[in-house]
């Protein structure tokens, strides 16, 4: 079984992110995509960021039918903050035979070598990573424990964000097309962002 990991804050959770994983799922033949909302990061104030009921939910709307995504919760059981070594150490119990790997942007690339533990992370999965606008991925100069463990995906370059998509909700114009048509009644239904 081989096991794609996307985590992210997901505040929104956007089409940019939709597309991301069909690709993956796709181009390299993954049976199952599971969605983390972090719980916790380190690098966002929690003030920033929707609730993670809220983020959960929209994540959950967002993928509720395809039937290779799944939404985890885990985050909401580590310790805080929610760092990705933690995650996955975590989710190694429930994939505990299935090859992992996890799913990260071009711009998430440049700093990995910054994340806690970086070559524990690599011990757990191997790296899909695909671009994202203004990071440009063959230029990054990479650690060894990094070389022979990354997959590249041919992917649409977006610019698409979630602080694009709230600031638009914020004022007051439409998301028709940002967001899967679920996500955007999830937001209208709970006025988030408003």
């Amino acid at each position: 079984m081989k096991v794609g990991i996307f985590g992210g804050t997901f505040d929104p959770p956007h089409i940019a992110h939709s597309i991301i994983a069909e690709r993956v799922l796709e181009e390299f033949g993954l049976d199952q995509i599971v969605w983390v909302p972090a719980f916790d990061p380190p690098h966002k104030s929690l003030h920033q960021l929707s609730s993670f009921t809220h983020r959960v939910a929209m994540v959950d709307a967002a993928v509720s039918n395809h039937s290779s995504f799944q939404v985890s919760e885990i985050e909401s059981t580590l310790d805080c903050p929610t760092y990705t070594i933690r995650m996955l150490r975590a989710l190694r119990k429930q994939f505990s035979h299935a090859k992992r790997y996890l799913i990260l942007g071009g711009d998430s690339l440049n700093h990995f070598h910054t994340w806690m533990e970086p070559e524990a992370i690599m011990e757990h999965v191997e790296l899909i990573v695909y671009p994202r606008a203004g990071h440009l991925i063959e230029e990054m100069d990479l650690p060894p424990y990094l070389s022979d463990q990354i997959h590249y995906i041919q992917a649409p370059m977006m610019s698409l964000s979630g602080e694009h998509v709230r600031t638009c909700l914020i004022e007051e114009k439409s998301i028709r097309y940002l967001v899967l048509e679920s996500v955007r009644d999830y937001i209208v239904h709970h006025q988030i962002y408003h």
